[in-house]
């Protein structure tokens, strides 16, 4: 039986193809904090654990040192199933979360909003995933964003399973557990503009997320 609090899993794993270089180390605002270490900082309050999804520990050990030093345990999680992707990363995380609840969000995502993430904890009571939906930006269908969702524990052998058959998306095992979707009205109480979802691929992203960073400094919204 897992713990009550929240893990963080932070899928940290990617290739950055379009930023040409390992963008979770990039240094943003003035006072040139990682963009990783940014994600950390906006939901530590809300974080019993953090899990690292990267194969390579090494990167991670001052992070990691700084948050063991506060109390809050920490560690580097390789994929089981090399190159499946994401969802290989949330089938590691769930495999050694010390809690049952686990809130997986991409390593590029530095506006977090810890309001909306508590609210999906407060949602979670009888389901296994809780999934916010965006607007699509050309069509304005709602589309799930799996890569800021809460995960229950007993999702792991619904992943599993569908690891093992081939799959790779994330929201591929949905139809195996229990689902409550956030839609995008729901979210924009919390997150008017759903900054929290912007993530940071491209040396344009990067220099909007400076924009944005400055414009919270200052105290424009």
């Amino acid at each position: 039986m897992r713990g009550q609090g929240l893990t963080v899993l932070i899928l940290a794993g990617g290739r950055s193809r379009r930023m040409g270089q390992d963008k979770i180390w990039l240094p943003l605002g003035v006072d040139r904090v990682s963009l990783i270490e940014r994600v950390v900082a906006r939901v530590r309050p809300l974080a019993a654990e953090f899990l690292f999804s990267a194969n390579a520990p090494e990167p991670f050990d001052a992070l990691m040192s700084h948050l063991r030093d506060q109390g809050v345990p920490a560690q580097v999680v390789p994929d089981l199933y090399p190159g499946a992707g994401p969802l290989a990363g949330l089938h590691a995380g769930l495999s050694v979360a010390r809690c049952e609840l686990l809130l997986a969000v991409a390593g590029d995502m530095p506006f977090i909003n810890p309001a909306l993430v508590a609210h999906l904890v407060a949602l979670a009571p009888g389901f296994d995933v809780v999934i916010p939906e965006l607007p699509h930006p050309r069509t304005g269908e709602a589309v799930k964003e799996p890569l800021h969702a809460l995960y229950r524990q007993s999702c792991l052998v619904a992943v599993a399973a569908r690891l093992a058959a081939g799959e790779r998306q994330m929201v591929g095992f949905l139809p195996d557990v229990r689902v409550r979707t956030v839609g995008p009205d729901e979210t924009r109480e919390f997150d008017p503009d759903f900054r929290s979802f912007f993530n940071v691929n491209s040396p344009e992203d990067r220099d909007a997320a400076e924009q944005m960073l400055a414009g919270e400094l200052s105290g424009e919204t």
